[in-house]
């Protein structure tokens, strides 16, 4: 079955809209219009296009702010700017920004719409090929685990001296051998579920939960852990936190990740505490309101220099260092993917030898 690519016309006069819509609809494509750039910041959100063909200038928000949402909230969407202005820099700075193309209103329509046809043409390409490269990787990473896990029940068959009584060396060697391949399943593991964030196939199964009741309970999981280093957790969820819409077990993979951080980097006798509370942000002119969870820790903490790539699943190669802690060094990276595909963000804040704070936002509301 083919598909037919979706596109969104953000456009705020109403003759050339509907110009382009009825152009672009003869030619087989699907189209959606917006009056002006808080509608177009809506309907991206609710909805995935192939296509946004955004008027530079619009009363209210502009064009080169509805690219940045729509670049923010649906980074798979190719946008376009059209303009009746010629306006070098600001062609510059849309590109710079993520724009595939910066268009002038031509007195043909055609010329315009053969333009938009090939911005459609690389993005199928460029999606198809996307689409390949995760499915191999998925298909690669996952057979990689099969002889793995055989390799472990082989290590595990003589270790328990099945085959024949083993030496204090030998036993020494397989329980080394097994940590290895523990810590080449949880990388393996880690690189399928971030490749299935990046290739957008992770089913987000959101139910109605209660973070007074989420937060407390996944934290009393780490108490041994914490009494074990004399480390004192505190943790405060305020009453004006209502029930959210999230997948229950990706956010406990969220806030398991960044406890098990938490206390790990920091020292015996620290302290670690989180909190829950609502609060609202800006949201494309909009007030919106958020569930916010923190872990502040009074642990390593991290320099200003690899602060900005704590989330990056490459930050290990840009920045030359490993983790001295036994960690796949992704866990970061998959629950940024995890807040986003909730329609939240992430943040880390720190300073070295004082401690860190991991802070992410998730919507209370479909936004």
């Amino acid at each position: 079955m083919k598909v037919v690519p979706r596109i969104l016309v953000v456009d705020d006069e109403e003759g050339f809209r509907m110009l382009l819509k009825c152009g672009l609809e003869d030619e087989g494509f699907k189209v959606t219009e917006a009056s002006d750039g808080e509608e177009a910041i809506r309907l991206s959100r609710e909805h995935t296009y192939d296509l946004a063909l955004l008027d530079l200038r619009m009363p209210g928000i502009n064009g080169i702010e509805v690219l940045k949402v729509i670049r923010e909230v649906s980074p798979s969407t190719d946008c376009v700017m059209i303009t009746g202005y010629q306006d070098v820099q600001l062609a510059v700075e849309a590109i710079k920004l993520g724009a595939k193309d910066f268009l002038p209103k031509p007195q043909n329509l055609d010329e315009l719409i053969n333009r938009i046809k090939n911005v459609l043409r690389a993005h199928t390409a460029e999606a198809h090929i996307t689409e390949i490269q995760a499915d191999f990787t998925s298909k690669l990473l996952h057979d990689l685990l099969a002889p793995l896990h055989s390799l472990r029940s082989a290590i595990d068959f003589l270790e328990q001296g099945t085959a024949g009584q083993i030496t204090d060396q030998q036993k020494n060697i397989f329980q080394s051998i097994n940590s290895t391949i523990k810590y080449m399943d949880a990388l393996l593991s880690d690189m399928i579920d971030l490749s299935l964030f990046e290739s957008g196939r992770v089913d987000i199964n959101k139910i109605p939960t209660n973070f007074d009741e989420l937060i407390p309970a996944v934290c009393a999981r780490f108490i041994p852990q914490t009494n074990s280093k004399k480390i004192v957790m505190g943790v405060k969820v305020n009453n004006n936190v209502p029930t959210i819409a999230v997948d229950p077990e990706k956010i406990e993979q969220v806030m398991i990740n960044l406890l098990d951080n938490a206390i790990k980097y920091t020292p015996e006798g620290g302290s670690i505490q989180i909190n829950v509370s609502s609060t609202t942000q800006d949201v494309g002119g909009s007030a919106h309101e958020f569930a916010e969870v923190t872990i502040t820790d009074t642990g390593v903490g991290i320099s200003r220099g690899e602060l900005p790539l704590v989330f990056d699943k490459y930050k290990e190669v840009l920045t030359g260092k490993s983790s001295e802690k036994k960690t796949t060094g992704l866990g970061l990276a998959i629950c940024k993917s995890i807040v986003e595909a909730h329609g939240g963000k992430m943040y880390a804040e720190s300073t070295l030898g004082k401690g860190s704070t991991f802070k992410f936002l998730l919507p209370t509301e479909s936004l």
